[in-house]
C-alpha cells in the first residue's frame, strides 16, 4: 500500500513539475517587462490581454493595438511569437493532463486512438499533419490559432516537441506578415 502511494506522489510530482517548467519562461518574461517600467509594461499587457480576450479576432486586433501603444515592429513580433509559442509549449506538454478531464478527456482519449489507428495504416498521413498543421496555423482563419493546432497535433499523436516546433515556425511567419501589412498600412 505505501508502494502505491509512493507511485502516486511521484505521478503528482511529475505532473506539477511539468505544469511549472512550461510556465517558468512566461514567468521570467513577465518580470522583465515589470523591471523595464511603465513605458513597457502598460503596452505589453494591452497586446496580452487583447490577444487573449478579443474573441475570434485578437491574433489582428493585437498588432494594431501594440503599433497604436507605441510598441516597435520587431518588439511586438517577438511579443506575439512568444505568446503563440508560450500557449503551444503549455498545450503540448501538458496534453497529457486534458485527457485526465472528467467526460472531455474520455472524448479526447477516443479521437486520439482513431488517429493513432488511422496514422499506423497510412504512414504518410504524418508528414502531412505536420505540414497541415503549419498552414493551418499560418492562414488567418477562426478557430486555427496556437493553442487549436496544439491540441489537434497531440490529438493526431504527434510527439509534442515537432508539434511545438511546426506551431512557433508557423506563428513566427503568420505574426511577420500580419504586423508587416499593419505597419505598412495596407491593412
Amino acid at each position: 500500500m505505501l508502494d502505491n502511494i509512493h507511485i502516486e506522489r511521484i505521478g503528482i510530482f511529475k505532473d506539477l513539475s511539468l505544469v511549472f517548467l512550461s510556465l517558468m519562461p512566461a514567468a521570467f518574461v513577465v518580470l522583465f517587462i515589470i523591471m523595464l517600467g511603465s513605458g513597457v509594461y502598460i503596452p505589453v499587457s494591452a497586446v496580452v490581454v487583447n490577444y487573449y480576450f478579443s474573441f475570434g479576432v485578437g491574433w489582428l486586433s493585437s498588432p494594431v493595438v501594440g503599433l497604436s501603444a507605441g510598441l516597435g515592429p520587431l518588439a511586438l513580433l517577438s511579443l506575439l511569437v512568444f505568446i503563440a509559442v508560450q500557449s503551444s509549449l503549455f498545450l503540448t506538454v501538458n496534453y497529457d493532463l486534458l485527457e485526465e478531464v472528467p467526460h472531455f478527456g474520455k472524448f479526447v482519449k477516443n479521437i486520439r486512438k482513431k488517429a493513432e489507428e488511422m496514422i499506423e495504416k497510412h504512414e504518410l498521413i504524418e508528414n502531412i499533419s505536420y505540414l497541415g498543421m503549419y498552414w493551418l496555423m499560418f492562414l488567418p482563419l477562426y478557430g486555427t490559432g496556437p493553442m487549436t493546432m496544439s491540441i489537434v497535433g497531440r490529438i493526431l499523436s504527434l510527439e509534442w516537441w515537432k508539434v511545438w516546433i511546426t506551431i512557433s515556425l508557423s506563428a513566427a511567419t503568420r505574426y511577420s506578415i500580419v504586423i508587416v501589412v499593419v505597419y505598412y498600412g495596407f491593412l
